[in-house]
């Protein structure tokens, strides 16, 4: 390990749209000195455990972690959430509402699909998710693998993109519900990646709204943007967080994985705040 602690809070396995297994994050955690992680895959926490398991073996701390994926004013946003309850109802009840939210779209989006003239099915697309929530990324892999695409990034701009010919919107919870929702599930709530979608205006409606904080590190910021994030939690005495959002493409972020972390005064932080809202 190294003589600094560093954590990685971004991180997406094959429990979403992630190439590895939560055993194989953590063991790369373990090689690259990492002293915590967290699994935020895309509205679930089904690869934690076995993180968590494959964590007491390695050293390495693995905190419960998701990216929620939610409605601000008619744009998606994605939240992170940490620390929360596993067990609690709520909770379970709600990521239950988001695969079946997720079942909808794909069902509506392959209906598309077929008046465009596509062959492909439900079936085919399960058969591809196993037993993971549905993402676009699971009907383009059937797209490609039946010929009516050379790779996903064509499907996505002539198909299944934002506002695409078989596109369909999904109706997310509200941010704001999200938000107390995971507080009152023991967590805490931390905006990702704000530098890429959000401006002065969106950041104000979100302190509003009772984020907990914001995710300065991450490597779609500069160090201008490191800076602004990590002032403006520390002026509204809120959470920082960051990681590589990890997910395993061999490409430049490929590389980012025990690069892109933060230090270990932040995490403790935050499972103070998490141990604090339990007692709430």
């Amino acid at each position: 390990m190294s003589l600094v602690p560093k954590a990685d809070l971004h991180i997406h396995t094959t429990a979403s749209d992630g190439l590895s297994t939560p055993e194989e994050i953590v063991d790369k955690a373990a090689e690259q000195g990492l002293y915590a992680i967290s699994i935020t895959d895309h509205d679930t926490y089904a690869g934690y455990h076995k993180a968590r398991a494959r964590g007491a073996e390695k050293n390495v701390e693995v905190i419960p972690g998701m990216e929620i994926t939610c409605d601000y004013n008619g744009r998606e946003c994605h939240m992170l959430a940490y620390g929360f309850d596993l067990a609690n109802e709520e909770l379970v009840s709600f990521v239950h509402k988001q695969k079946l939210r997720r079942n909808k779209r794909a069902r509506v989006m392959i209906s598309n699909l077929n008046k465009l003239g596509f062959d492909i099915s439900i079936e085919d697309v399960m058969a591809e998710s196993g037993t993971l929530n549905i993402s676009r990324n699971h009907l383009a892999a059937v797209m490609v693998s039946k010929g009516y695409a050379t790779h996903k990034k064509m499907v996505f701009n002539k198909y299944l993109g934002d506002h695409a010919s078989a596109y369909y919107k999904i109706e997310y919870a509200p941010v704001e519900e999200v938000i107390q929702m995971v507080k009152r599930c023991g967590g805490v709530s931390v905006l990702a990646h704000p530098g890429l979608y959000f401006v002065d205006e969106d950041v104000t409606y979100m302190l509003k709204a009772g984020v907990d904080g914001f995710e300065c590190i991450h490597p779609s910021h500069n160090f201008t943007l490191q800076k602004r994030y990590t002032k403006l939690c520390d002026d509204n005495r809120l959470l920082k967080t960051g990681g590589s959002d990890y997910h395993g493409h061999k490409n430049a972020q490929h590389n980012l994985f025990g690069t892109v972390a933060i230090e270990k005064s932040w995490v403790d932080r935050l499972l103070e705040v998490c141990e604090q809202t339990k007692k709430h």
